[in-house]
């Protein structure tokens, strides 16, 4: 399926939740009129635009900057046509009756691109953000921290980031903000998750986007919605054709509530629940996966499943054709969810032999997980008969055994479906599986119309352009405004530009677009009705290229300076004879170069000493390009620190469930510094005496083994160790792999002034007291870090005397203690005393 294919595909649902969205905004400042605040416009295309005027809609800003800075509460600033390199960030926060408005222009189509974010909100609350389209930022289009009733609606976020290591940015962000809203909007083609929820935003609605596309590229990581954060409420989404997930709770994403949701060809799950409780997946549509449709694992637990209707998952490939040689099944709950989750009323089918259901143990047929685990009574096992899956329509069509089967008295069930229909009795259908108040809710997110009469007929689609030639940049406005429905219903339309761009579904009858390229371009509007009928109508547009080459203007500040040096190249005094938009890539002259990109700065650590020469090469749309260079000197690095230190624990985290990783998230406020070493201790039991065990982190950082030693009775210990060239933050994820174990206990430990180990022992006994045997410190002044796990002990070990305690994990009767000696000269032992069998290793560290 193409991706224009699948982006059309939601065009009538989103139009029907805009347009319910809009008359509950008209109803909503209708009522408050007395709060309306002054209105300020920015269009910097204007000739006369002026940041010292008043920002009339005569005499608009030239810069968002200046229109930002003139908001009180109450006020709106409306955005107009051009292009805006800007970070928009609101320096007042609004009130319940006067907030603070950021929203298109009626009529204009601005595009914030090339920014750090497009929207900056920070610690503000009553802000709105609206209809305005975000591409290109280098971090995320719409970023929101620490901030409360936030409302985030109508936008379009593309291409957030890069998709490389260390560049990638979501689209959508809320950070640790509260009772916010973010709807109706788009979140495609960006670098990370489409929308993103974490640390402690909690009380949020994220309701009627569109997510797709979404791909960090390197690694598959991005989901269309992320929640790593609890009590949120998930509804009436679509996502699609994610590099990952569809829709993923993670660890901190507890008490969250999915419903309504349409989750289809992703590169992952379709809804994918790891280590969080008290979930509730009600009433979702979820087809052709990569891996188990809805999945349920590792520490999860009290999860209801129910209404859900899921569907050849995991059984064909999914996003772009990728294996998906995982997790199996329409519907999986593994690991320790099983005990506590319950599944009932949904309706799962494959088209293919292939994995049904797997409730703790996998299964061919529902029939047989009913007959093991006494789950899903009113279950079943039927094609949903779905109006055309494979184009992305999954509105159930008469004699569907999903029809009037769902229990509406389960916590979240909705009265109206994910276009906002009314649940409705079909007399045809059996209700006898049905539940709750009302005997009659259909499962999925669609519910089923009863045929009342023939049908409609499909609209009629008319199309103008002006202009339709000229010269690149070529900027042309299309309406369809004379398109009509012989029914008189509402029309929603998608503009296919024939460049590769098309809009969503929208309710604007009119798209302006700049043709960037020369070419003839076939310029097309798709119309479609209520009832989901659809024309088509098109226009050529022949663009010519342009001839003179861009000039390319290259400062980079500091020119020179000790390794690591940091040096900002900005080329931002470049410019175009024809007023083209240009891209920029940055050659560091180290053998590191940046990708095209729309922002002309860049920032990069030069760390080793000698002279570089930094070059810019500027490319114009019409691909005529220009360069200009700098040279940088960079001198040696001072001498490494001599004195070595302890900086701090990391973390620690546990699991009492069989897994082969676990995860520590960094804790401490000032996070771990680039330059440190951190050292990694793994308690792991039920597992094999050998393996590969070894880490990475969030910023790419690696942890490889330095010490292992097993007692052969499933019990192993190991040290890792890990330089951070780049630093971690709070709430930054270390994820270590090894062999499959029955539990798992890991800590993280943070030093500063040494880089590599020296010697190593380790031993292994019973008794009441414990010895690793002696390692040598061969150059003097290291740190020696000792270790100790008791499987089954009778007390916590304690410490001889020289060693100093960094603290003792524990678990039942399970122990793991970690401590340090500073400054070490000659040999060291990990002694102490413990009551039971132990496993003990020590290892010296030097610079």
């Amino acid at each position: 399926m193409s991706p224009t294919a699948t982006r059309a595909y939601p065009h009538w649902i989103l139009h029907l939740l805009l347009l319910a969205l809009v008359c509950v905004t008209a109803i909503a400042w209708a009522g408050r009129a007395d709060a309306a605040g002054s209105t300020f416009y920015v269009d910097r295309t204007v000739t006369g635009c002026s940041d010292t005027g008043a920002g009339t809609a005569a005499t608009p800003f030239c810069t968002l900057a200046k229109g930002v800075a003139s908001l009180n509460a109450g006020d709106s600033l409306m955005i107009g046509d051009g292009t805006y390199a800007e970070t928009i960030k609101p320096a007042v926060s609004g009130t319940p009756d006067s907030p603070v408005t950021l929203t298109r222009w009626p009529g204009h189509s601005p595009t914030i691109t090339g920014a750090t974010y497009g929207v900056q909100i920070a610690s503000r609350a009553y802000v709105v953000v609206s209809d305005l389209t975000f591409a290109g930022t280098i971090l995320d289009g719409i970023y929101v921290s620490n901030s409360n009733h936030i409302t985030v609606t109508g936008n379009v976020v593309t291409t957030a980031g890069q998709p490389r290591k260390g560049a990638t940015a979501p689209g959508i962000s809320l950070r640790s903000s509260t009772a916010s809203t973010v709807a109706q909007n788009t979140s495609d083609h960006n670098s990370s998750h489409g929308i993103y929820v974490s640390g402690t935003s909690t009380g949020n609605t994220i309701e009627g986007n569109e997510a797709s596309w979404n791909a960090e590229g390197w690694q598959r990581n991005a989901n269309g919605i992320d929640v790593i954060a609890p009590g949120n409420t998930i509804l009436r989404n679509v996502l699609h054709d994610n590099e990952d997930t569809g829709l993923n709770f993670y660890t901190g994403g507890n008490d969250n509530l999915a419903t309504l949701n349409v989750s289809y060809n992703n590169g992952d799950h379709g809804i994918d629940d790891y280590n969080v409780t008290g979930g509730r997946l009600i009433g979702n549509t979820i087809y052709h996966n990569c891996t188990s449709g809805i999945n349920v694992e590792g520490t999860s637990g009290h999860y209801q499943v129910v209404n859900n209707i899921s569907v050849d998952n995991a059984v064909y490939p999914a996003y772009n054709g990728i294996s998906c040689a995982r997790r199996a099944g329409n519907i999986g709950i593994w690991d320790s969810a099983p005990s506590t989750t319950v599944v009932d009323h949904n309706l799962v089918w494959l088209s293919k032999t292939g994995t049904m259901y797997v409730f703790g143990s996998p299964y061919k047929s529902l029939q047989a997980m009913q007959a093991a685990t006494g789950q899903e009574a009113a279950g079943v096992q039927a094609d949903p008969k779905f109006t055309d899956a494979t184009a992305g329509h999954f509105q159930l069509t008469s004699g569907s055994l999903a029809i009037d089967r769902g229990d509406s008295g389960v916590s979240g069930a909705q009265d109206h479906d994910i276009v906002n229909a009314a649940r409705v009795r079909d007399t045809t259908a059996d209700n006898s599986f049905a539940a709750g108040p009302r005997l009659y809710d259909d499962l999925g997110a669609y519910e089923f119309q009863p045929d009342a009469g023939s049908g409609p007929s499909a609209p009629s689609a008319r199309l103008s352009v002006t202009p339709t030639s000229g010269a690149a940049p070529l900027q042309v406005s299309a309406d369809a405004s004379a398109s009509s429905d012989p029914q008189g219903q509402t029309l929603s339309y998608v503009f296919d530009f024939g460049d590769g761009t098309t809009t969503d579904a929208q309710s604007s009858a009119t798209a302006a677009h700049t043709y960037s390229s020369a070419g003839s371009y076939v310029l097309k509007v798709a119309v479609t009705d209520t009832s989901g009928l659809s024309s088509t109508d098109s226009s050529t547009v022949t663009v010519t290229a342009a001839t003179s080459a861009p000039t390319a203007r290259l400062s980079v500040t500091p020119t020179s300076g000790a390794a690591p040096l940091q040096v900002s190249a900005d080329a931002s005094a470049s410019s175009d004879p024809q007023g083209q938009t240009l891209s920029y890539v940055f050659d560091f002259g180290d053998g590191t170069t940046t990708d095209a990109q729309a922002s002309a700065t860049a920032a990069h650590t030069y760390s080793s000493a000698g002279s570089y020469v930094l070059k810019v090469a500027v490319t114009d749309t019409s691909g005529l390009s220009s360069t200009d260079t700098v040279t940088v000197t960079v001198t040696a690095p001072p001498p490494p620190p001599t004195n070595p230190s302890f900086v701090g624990s990391v973390a620690n985290n546990y699991s009492t469930s069989p897994h082969t990783s676990g995860s520590l998230t960094v804790w401490r406020t000032g996070g771990v510094s680039a330059g440190d070493l951190v050292v990694l201790t793994l308690q792991l039991s039920g597992t094999s005496s050998s393996g590969t065990v070894s880490g990475t982190d969030a910023a790419g950082n690696t942890y490889a083994q330095m010490a292992s030693v097993s007692d052969g009775s499933g019990s192993r210990l190991v040290l890792l160790r890990g330089v951070l060239s780049k630093a971690l933050a709070v709430n930054d994820r270390i994820t270590v792999s090894f062999p499959s174990a029955a539990t798992y206990r890991l800590g993280g430990d943070e030093f500063a002034g040494v880089t590599v180990p020296d010697q190593v022992a380790t031993a292994t006994g019973t008794g009441s007291s414990f010895s690793s045997g002696a390692a040598q410190a061969t150059t003097g002044n290291e740190i020696a870090f000792g270790a100790v796990a008791v499987p089954s002990g009778t007390s916590a070990p304690a410490w001889a005397t020289g060693w100093r305690n960094i603290g003792t994990y524990s678990q039942g009767a399970q122990y793991l203690g970690r401590a340090y000696q500073l400054p070490v000269s000659g040999s060291a032992t990990a002694t102490g005393t413990a009551g039971g069998a132990w496993l003990a290793a020590v290892v010296t560290l030097k610079q």
